[in-house]
């Protein structure tokens, strides 16, 4: 992977730390927290950078502060940018025009939702996360919201009979015209893999739960309809229907992408962030095509749950930099696949 630019983004002498990025036009959008008002004070915060070099155009921040808040995700439709937060109060859906001028915000305190996931379909706002549905149990959430009125249209949730449930990713697939959710539930107190497969209409199609233990953090479609699905210990490719395909234990990833669009500069294949690290993998049997190390120094980098974004040349990437225990800076980086000849790893 090559390097186009990468930015740092030092807001306070505190923790700053950012979760996902999505793109619109010639901008890059990126959503996380500062803590301008003091350690453990966070408040909602979001930049924009130019796509092409990484130079800053506008930043909005919340005016208040709370122990817990961040937005973590966002989209782009219809002009405008929609972003998705959360508090130890509330959840948020907050709309900005390009230059991030706030037009419209939405906090809702129930359900409680934390959002970690929107993408847009025939100019409908979905937005998947954990909702609190008891006293320590949590469900899958998922949300059409109408883009003109942030009303909540229709919503889906399960918690499997009240034994919990989560979701992190939402992807949908152009080919089976579906949308999936990935997350986990619990069996006798075990986390497994969640894949719940939906209409348009949020009707439940079906779920599956591939073998395997923990949670799905990203899930994304390629142009074949196959899907990658990652969390900290797996690499695994599904089939449309769910089915698991190829499995790797040696490459890990917290956020992964891969476009439906044939010309993409990915292709087939998709690009998966670990902390430190992007991996460029092969479609055919998830051997690395190519890699980059982020990091520079003692500083790590660390991947939180949530989405990059491409526009067909560049994948972007949001990262949190992080100094000390209570030195955090956001990193925004765009990244392009070069070819290459592959190579294994050892075992493969």
């Amino acid at each position: 992977m090559e390097v186009v630019w990468s930015r740092i983004v030092s807001v306070s002498g505190f923790r700053d730390g950012v979760f996902g990025v999505c793109v619109a036009d010639d901008r890059v959008y990126a959503v996380g927290f500062d803590e301008l008002h003091g350690l453990g004070k966070k408040r909602f915060r979001l930049g924009s950078y130019r796509s092409s070099d990484g130079t800053p155009i506008a930043s909005w921040a919340d005016e208040k502060s709370y122990p817990i808040a961040s937005l973590i995700s966002c989209t782009y439709v219809k002009g405008y940018i929609y972003a998705f937060g959360v508090t130890d109060k509330f959840w948020s859906i907050l709309v900005f025009d390009r230059d991030l001028n706030l037009v419209k915000r939405v906090d809702i305190d129930k359900p409680y939702v934390t959002p970690f996931s929107a993408i847009v379909i025939d100019n409908n706002l979905y937005v998947v996360g954990t909702a609190v549905t008891g006293i320590d149990v949590n469900a899958v959430y998922v949300a059409r919201i109408s883009p003109d009125t942030l009303s909540i249209e229709k919503t889906f949730v399960t918690d499997r009979e009240g034994r919990g449930a989560g979701a992190y990713t939402i992807t949908y697939n152009r080919v089976t015209d579906r949308i999936a959710i990935g997350g986990y539930d619990r069996v006798e107190g075990s986390m497994n893999w969640l894949v719940v497969f939906l209409t348009k209409d949020l009707d439940l199609i079906k779920i599956v739960r591939p073998p395997v233990k923990g949670a799905i953090t990203g899930l994304s479609t390629n142009p074949e309809g196959a899907m990658y699905a990652v969390d900290r210990g797996n690499v695994i490719k599904l089939g449309k229907e769910g089915e698991l395909l190829l499995t790797s234990t040696l490459i890990q990833g917290v956020k992964v992408y891969s476009s439906q669009i044939g010309t993409s500069s990915i292709g087939l294949n998709a690009v998966i962030a670990l902390d430190n690290n992007v991996f460029y993998i092969s479609n055919d049997d998830l051997s690395i095509i190519d890699s980059v190390r982020l990091s520079r120094g003692p500083q790590m980098l660390t991947t939180f749950v949530g989405s990059m974004d491409s526009d067909n040349d560049k994948v972007y990437l949001g990262l949190t930099q992080v100094v000390t225990k209570d030195d955090w800076n956001w990193v925004v980086v765009a990244l392009r696949p070069r070819a290459r000849r592959r190579f294994r790893l050892f075992g493969r």
